[in-house]
């Protein structure tokens, strides 16, 4: 579980746009203010729960003084700003005391703003931050005891993450984690199988055995509801089942990600957080209308059009296949610069193919809040199928939809496969 992931992939673009306007600065010096923002309050965090002050950790995130009317962290945005600035500097002294201009120094110096600039900045953004750790508490059920051993869990990535010269200021290398509660450990439970772990004294094999045997039936009987047994690709992103009818596009990708949960893919994360496939040697490959795309042989691209050239191969509801190389700014729907060639390379494709229909599924990790994941999702999906619309296919081609958080394709307990998760499918509708 990365904390610092979580908080940050709550705070969407309109946030940092909010922001950007109040204080003054881009949004860029706004997202640098909010990355090097998020550890140093968790540094504070820590630092004031191993010296005791619990009470005034309760205080400002027990959840009521840190969001607005609606109880959402963004609301405190309203507030006027010099209630938001007086109310993020008292935060300040009090997370910080004497190393607050520290912190101060280290937004200015990561940002590229004044020290004013970035007093002003900070001061409206750790009454936020503060606000979405509270909403993460309380969605998770922590205590402040509970969110401390947390912290104390992720002090490597906290020490990592904090602006040069931070670490050695908070004394966070130090801290050694104090004498608290033992905090809540999440249990992962296989999708619709419910159970309890024996609490017997002995048999520990058994104790493990009886759950497996439970989600392996599990599993068996999702794979078995249909006519015939569903093939899944190797690859985990192109999945043709013969299963029963279903009744939505949502009930469908639900039944892919679930039929995908168990399958590997080769690859890394790379320096911004994205996961990078291993797609094999490139070829080149001349479609019907004699257009010549260079593509990697386990490219979506490879895969979609030999989907698209057998005949054997129906269109149905199940067979979902998983851009590799499109990418999305943290929090926003702005496609990266390295996402245009798989683009124009599916633009190229449906031109060279002019039966073919699409649609587009988004979806997230389940990081941060299920209604702004389901509201980005459905924005990434429909900024992928406009792109296609400007390189020249028709939009009456196209549709869009974002699932959000609820059907992922790997496990969300760690960064590669919540990086795997922030995706975009296709789903070949006619041909």
């Amino acid at each position: 579980m990365n904390l610092i992931e979580m908080i940050k992939n709550g705070i969407g673009s309109d946030v940092v746009s909010s922001l950007s306007q109040k204080a003054g600065v881009s949004e860029d010096q706004v997202n640098s203010g909010i990355s090097a923002g998020i550890p140093a309050v968790l540094a504070g965090i820590l630092k004031n729960g191993v010296g005791g002050n619990t009470g005034f950790l309760g205080k400002i995130l027990s959840g009521v003084t840190n969001t607005g009317a609606d109880g959402r962290p963004e609301d405190i945005l309203n507030s006027d700003q010099d209630t938001l600035l007086e109310k993020g500097k008292s935060l300040l002294g009090g997370l910080f005391g004497n190393d607050a201009d520290a912190v101060t120094g280290a937004v200015a110096s990561s940002s590229g703003l004044s020290t004013v600039k970035a007093s002003g900045l900070l001061a409206m953004i750790v009454p936020l931050i503060t606000g979405y750790i509270s909403k993460l508490m309380s969605s998770k059920g922590w205590s402040v005891s509970d969110l401390l051993g947390k912290i104390f869990e992720n002090k490597s990535e906290i020490t990592a993450a904090l602006p040069q010269g931070l670490n050695d200021s908070l004394g966070l290398a130090n801290m050694k984690m104090p004498n608290l509660s033992m905090p809540k450990v999440d249990i992962p439970k296989a999708p619709h199988v419910n159970y309890e772990v024996p609490q017997s004294s002995g048999g520990g094999f058994l104790k493990w055995l009886i759950p497996i045997l439970i989600i392996g039936i599990g599993i068996w009987w999702l794979a078995g509801k249909g006519c015939n047994s569903p093939k899944v690709n190797s690859s985990m992103d192109s999945l043709s089942a013969n299963v029963d009818s279903v009744g939505s596009d949502a009930a469908d990708a639900m039944k892919t990600g679930m039929e995908a949960a168990g399958a590997a893919v080769a690859g890394t994360l790379n320096e911004a957080g994205d996961f990078v496939r291993d797609l094999g040697a490139m070829i080149s490959k001349k479609l019907p209308d004699g257009t010549e795309i260079k593509i990697a042989e386990n490219s979506v691209e490879n895969r979609l059009i030999a989907f698209i050239e057998d005949t054997s191969k129906p269109v149905d509801k199940t067979t979902w296949f998983t851009f590799d190389r499109l990418y999305f700014e943290t929090g926003k729907s702005t496609l990266k610069a390295e996402s245009h060639e798989q683009l124009q390379n599916i633009a190229a494709i449906l031109k060279a193919y002019p039966a073919v229909h699409l649609k587009m599924g988004g979806y997230t990790d389940n990081t941060g809040d299920a209604a702004l994941n389901l509201k980005i999702s459905n924005d990434r999906a429909n900024t992928a199928m406009n792109e296609l619309v400007k390189l020249g296919v028709d939009a009456k081609r196209l549709t869009a939809e974002g699932y959000g958080q609820e059907h992922p394709i790997a496990t969300n307990d760690t960064p590669e496969g919540r990086a795997q998760n922030r995706r975009i499918d296709i789903r070949v509708t006619e041909k």
